[in-house]
């Protein structure tokens, strides 16, 4: 098993919907570890999980690519201050989450955009480029790394990659990957027991937890 550390700097804006205030969207503070497998699959062409639906993702076909990123989170938090949160642009305005088809001209069979004949508003939050966040990459020697992956809401925003070294292991997992993606719920139930320094639930397929230096648990868990 080879663990990489991987620096992941914003190059172009990043948005996709975690928050809601009223009618503002913007992301976490993560970079979470399912997208970034999605994002590698796609930049590397491999399954088939491309095409435009409506329906969600079914996570468990990750299972079959033996490769596996942590979530990405602050860089900041290599240093133990989980307080730093990315920066964020100023909110635009947006119209029509799908966008907008006053003249039907769009009949996409399967998400129907030319039947929204209306206007709605909503403003929308960016990842600023500059931030910062880091994650490793666990695979079985065979993955190479992209300069750049693709990444946010219709994979519109750019992440730089960078391989860092690094004498201390500091990942941050997430907690549903291991129960409800990997299967493994001994492990999932142990690493429930653990204080950690960092803990987030920011939505039902992320459970953030952090830092993990030992490294027969990162192996125990994506081995």
């Amino acid at each position: 098993m080879r663990i990489r550390k991987i620096r992941l700097t914003v190059i172009s804006p990043i948005n996709y919907y975690f928050i809601q205030g009223g009618r503002i969207e913007r992301p976490s503070s993560f970079i979470g570890d399912i997208a970034l497998k999605y994002s590698l699959m796609h930049q590397l062409g491999i399954g088939n999980f491309f095409d435009i639906s409506s329906f969600k993702p079914n996570y468990e076909e990750l299972v079959s690519y033996n490769f596996w990123f942590t979530v990405g989170v602050p860089i900041s938090f290599d240093y133990g201050d989980f307080s730093q949160t990315p920066v964020f642009m100023k909110p635009m305005i947006r119209n029509t989450m799908q966008g907008i088809d006053v003249t039907g001209s769009n009949t996409h069979p399967n998400i129907k955009v030319g039947s929204i004949r209306y206007t709605n508003y909503y403003m929308q939050e960016f990842m600023k480029p500059g931030n910062v966040f880091s994650a490793y990459l666990i695979d079985d020697g065979q993955i190479e790394m992209p300069n750049t992956l693709r990444v946010g809401t219709g994979k519109v925003g750019l992440l730089k990659l960078e391989e860092m070294p690094y004498d201390k292991l500091n990942a941050f997992i997430n907690l549903y990957t291991v129960k409800n993606i990997l299967k493994k719920n001994e492990i999932a139930q142990k690493l429930s027991l653990f204080e950690y320094g960092y803990t987030e639930h920011i939505a039902l397929p992320y459970y953030i937890m952090g830092p993990i230096s030992d490294y027969n648990i990162i192996k125990e868990i994506y081995g």
